[in-house]
């Protein structure tokens, strides 16, 4: 189940729990509107549903990334339910504790509700992915809320330094000078100097890393009056480099103007290690280290169109190992996982830098040879290939002999769509097998042997 629907179709639990938790938070002096206070819980988690069902491509993330460009209905929806949030908040008498603790409590309360739905364990990397999205949502709803109690607070700086001050997030606000005019205790911490010497400096007065990036985008916000995303790196005195990243926000006054800009940042070192272990799961064998074949597919219908729109052509080779079964089984499987291992490097030793090998599954693998220069170059790659085959591999004090059969088809004389080629070099590939094996037969040429290949 997606991240998306579960919401969807678990909303009123998660406000059953959102409720029971806001009753134990409101001033006694209040009687709160039950309707009102879910409904802006309601439409958060309807715009968070809307904005996760929704494909992200490489280019509107970045785009997001840097603040540039109008965002989506539900982005603009949630933002309207977290805004009303704060500012109902602050108007019943909530502390900003209080309500940033809801947001807290209706986080705790999606992900505890998502880990219990059994089809969710272990959770797939599309969940992980969906959680980190979440969050991200949960976090900006929360700086949207924050910045509408804030603005409406009387006693503004006291309230919001004593809530920054508790959080491990670095938070800050400049005038329109672009000068600190506010730090919290961990942005003070993180670069060892004591708040007098921060007030009513820019980066670059203070000599940190990118100061003029940074200083730049203080001023983009004063003046396009939109938000900024990014990421920056920042180096420890232990030498020790995390990532961070920080978001910008222009502060509205009451006139429509620019009156500050707000800032936080987050170590997200962690969140981006885990990350790329988790892309890396879901993209490379982790036997021989090579793209899968959920990465290799995904080159290759890029590859394909490419050579479609240019005439350049590609190449694809499909291997399959010759008696690996006969030394798996002899052998053990310890030692295959080794051969395959190990063949795998000979397969790499064969290729370009710019070509791509990878393993679909068992003893098959698959090579995309681009800037072909003729089908000459083809065909020595697949001798290599063989060659190295050949070779006896050293493996637990045994000397293991196999060889490959090799099916070759090219885009897009052979075929125009993945699959066509797919299936082409794998029929090609039989055909090298039935023939004998250890040896690269084409699907449109004729073979090395002399015979024909074969044609579907």
């Amino acid at each position: 189940m997606s991240l998306s629907n579960f919401l969807l179709e678990h909303t009123d639990a998660i406000l059953e729990e959102w409720m029971a938790f806001a009753s134990t938070l409101a001033p006694a002096k209040y009687k709160f509107d039950r309707t009102m206070l879910l409904d802006h819980a309601r439409h958060m988690l309807e715009a968070i549903a809307a904005d996760l069902a929704t494909p992200e491509s490489a280019f509107e993330q970045a785009q997001k990334s840097k603040g540039l460009g109008a965002g989506p209905q539900a982005l603009h929806a949630r933002a309207t339910a977290a805004s009303q949030h704060g500012m109902a908040r602050m108007l019943s008498g909530f502390s900003l504790v209080a309500a940033v603790s809801e947001y807290r409590a209706l986080r705790a309360s999606v992900t505890r509700l998502w880990e219990r739905v059994p089809e969710n364990q272990p959770m797939p990397p599309a969940g992980v992915i969906d959680l980190i999205r979440f969050n991200e949502a949960i976090d900006q709803a929360l700086s949207e809320s924050v910045t509408s109690y804030y603005f409406e607070k009387e006693q503004k700086n006291r309230v919001f330094d004593a809530i920054l001050s508790s959080t491990p997030d670095l938070s800050f606000t400049f005038d329109l000078d672009g000068r600190f005019t506010y730090a919290n205790k961990a942005f003070l911490e993180l670069v060892g100097r004591p708040l007098h010497e921060l007030l009513e400096k820019n980066y670059q007065d203070l000599d940190f890393p990118n100061a003029a990036e940074k200083d730049r985008l203080v001023q983009l916000v004063i003046h396009s009056m939109q938000h900024v995303r990014g990421e920056m790196r920042y180096t420890l005195p232990s030498g020790q480099e995390d990532l961070y990243e920080y978001i910008f926000v222009p502060v509205i006054g009451d006139d429509g103007q620019v009156e500050a800009v707000a800032g936080t940042s987050r170590n997200i070192t962690d969140r981006k290690a885990e990350e790329l272990r988790n892309w890396r799961l879901a993209n490379f064998d982790p036997l021989t280290g090579l793209p899968n074949r959920c990465l290799f597919s995904d080159r290759l219908e890029q590859e394909v169109r490419h050579a479609c729109r240019s005439g350049a052509p590609i190449a694809l080779l499909f291997i399959d190992l010759d008696k690996f079964k006969d030394a798996n089984d002899r052998y053990g499987h310890d030692a295959g996982d080794l051969l395959l291992h190990h063949a795998a490097a000979r397969m790499r030793s064969c290729v370009r830098d710019t070509d791509t090998v990878a393993r679909l599954g068992g003893d098959e693998f698959t090579i995309l040879l681009q800037d072909l220069g003729g089908n000459g170059h083809v065909e020595n790659v697949a001798r290599k290939i063989l060659r190295q085959m050949e070779k006896p591999f050293h493996i637990k004090r045994h000397d293991i002999d196999i060889g490959a059969s090799i099916g070759i088809a090219l885009a897009p004389s052979d075929a125009a769509t993945p699959d066509a080629l797919m299936a082409l070099a794998d029929h090609a590939m039989y055909a090298a097998k039935a023939a004998g094996g250890n040896r690269f037969s084409f699907f449109s040429r004729p073979s090395p042997d002399g015979e024909d290949s074969p044609q579907i």
